[in-house]
This record gives C-alpha cells, structure tokens and sequence, in this order.
C-alpha cells in the first residue's frame, strides 16, 4: 500500500509540473505572437482644438521582430496622424532587413517619425539604422523638433537621441529651451527611448512624453506588473502604461520584440495608440 501511495504522490507531481510546463510555454508563444492594441486618451488644457481627437501610434523595441502583415494591418485600421517610433529597432545587423520591410509599409499610412534607443548605438547600426528611416521617408528626430499643423493650429513633436549617441550633443532641457524660445506657448510631445524621464528630468517643460526600453519588465506577473527592470533590477518602476507626475504625462510602451535570452512571459508585443483630447 505504501509502494502505491508513493507512486500516485510522484505522478500527481509529473502532472502538476507537466500542466506548469504547457501554462509557460503557452504564455511564451502567446507573448512572442499575439499583437495587443492598448488605447489611452491624453487630455490636456494646452492642447489646441484642432488637434482634438489627433490619434498617434506608438511603436518601439522591435528588435528585428518580424509579424508579417499583421502588425501594418492593426496600424493601418486605427487611421492615425502620426506614427512615432520609440528607439531600439535593432539588436544587430541580421534585423535591418525586417525593419526596412516595416517601414517602407508604415509610409504608406501616414507621417512617421523615428527615435534612437540604446540598441542603436550599442550595436553600431545607428547609420545604418539611420539611411533606411530616410531612404524610406521617415522623418529622423535626432535632437531635433518638427511642427505639426492641423486647422490652422500647431503642436510640436520633438524627439532625443538616445544617450550612448555623441558626446557633444545638446541635453533634453536645451533641445526644450531652444522651443522655448521659437514657439513658446506650444502643445509638446517629447520621443525619448528611455523610460527615465521621471526620474532624470521630473520638470522638463513638456505636455507627453512618449518612451519604450523597458519590455514591458520582460515576465509580467498579473496584478503586480514587469518583474525584471533593464537593469536586472526586480520589480522596476516605469515599466509599462501611463503614468503623471502633475508636470506632463509619460507613456511607456512594452514593445514588440526582444533583445536578452529571457522571454517575454504574459507580456504581449504591444501597439500603443494615443488620442489627443482638448
């Protein structure tokens, strides 16, 4: 009797372990394939009423990934203005065809601007990375800022390189001060890769600021939130979603691919998609 209680012990085990073991690798494979569209609603005194109801979408950390069409697809049915990517569409060099592929699509949709991440630079592709944004027509927002009209009215999207970039470029706070002082009482969106700003620059004069870099956390255990910060720290802070310090607003995308051997874990590749509100 003691031999069989032993046995239905272990197997009970071998079960629990093979249901864990088919729980993960689904949430692997569900978190490497399925797109998830998340929507928010940014509003704001400062913003012009023309620009009521602008739709931005937000793509970064694509790290090569390749969707096929449907990653265009859900793009394209959202009709947005813009189209911001967030840094870190590299990892190396075997990922420049898959973006070249995406963004000679996403052209076709609307205006599409681009930011560096780390992975840029970290890999040395940043020229490279650079050319195929042009050649394709996106607008490359290297410490630069463009005007963006609508009914007689305007916003200024501005957006960083990343900090690995050049040694000598200008900081955030006077990028924002040379907007200062050629359209002083504008609406601003900031492209920045990294999800810092809150920490590093809490006061910088902006109305949104649009970052990625942190996956997400990487493993997203639910009710909790990202596990795993880019610094290997547990638990990070900014990870995901929106967030407000009663300065601007700050939204950090999960991303789409990945750069580490760790896999995404109940953290779906993620299409942001923002809509201004007067």
């Amino acid at each position: 009797m003691k031999k069989h209680g032993k046995k239905r012990a272990w197997l009970t085990v071998l079960l629990i372990l093979a249901l864990l073991g088919a729980i993960l690798a689904f949430a692997i494979w569900d978190s490497s394939e399925h797109l998830q569209l998340t929507e928010y609603r940014v509003s704001s005194d400062e913003c012009p009423d023309s620009f009521d109801g602008f739709k931005i979408i937000q793509l970064s950390d694509l790290h090569g990934a390749d969707f096929g069409s449907r990653l265009v697809e859900t793009v394209r049915r959202q009709s947005p203005d813009v189209i911001a990517l967030t840094g870190d569409f590299v990892t190396d060099e075997g990922d420049l065809d898959a973006v070249r592929s995406l963004v000679r699509e996403l052209v076709d949709i609307c205006d599409v601007y681009f930011v560096s991440g780390n992975h840029e630079f970290g890999s040395r592709l940043a020229d490279e990375v650079r050319g195929i944004m042009e050649e394709a027509g996106v607008t490359y927002l290297g410490n630069s800022y463009v005007l963006l009209e609508r009914g007689g009215e305007s916003i200024v999207l501005a957006g960083v390189e990343d900090p690995l970039a050049y040694a000598d470029m200008p900081s955030p706070p006077e990028l924002i001060q040379q907007i200062d002082a050629e359209y002083p009482d504008s609406y601003r969106i900031l492209l920045g890769h990294r999800n810092y700003w809150m920490t590093e620059y809490p006061d910088l004069p902006v109305d949104l600021i649009l970052s990625g870099h942190a996956h997400g956390g990487l493993i997203r255990l639910p009710g909790i939130g990202g596990l795993i910060g880019t610094d290997r720290s547990l638990f990070p802070d900014y990870d995901a979603g929106l967030y407000e310090n009663g300065n601007y607003t700050m939204i950090v995308s999960r991303g789409l691919g990945n750069s580490v051997p760790i896999p995404r874990i109940f953290n779906r590749p993620e299409i942001v998609c923002i809509t201004l509100k007067s």
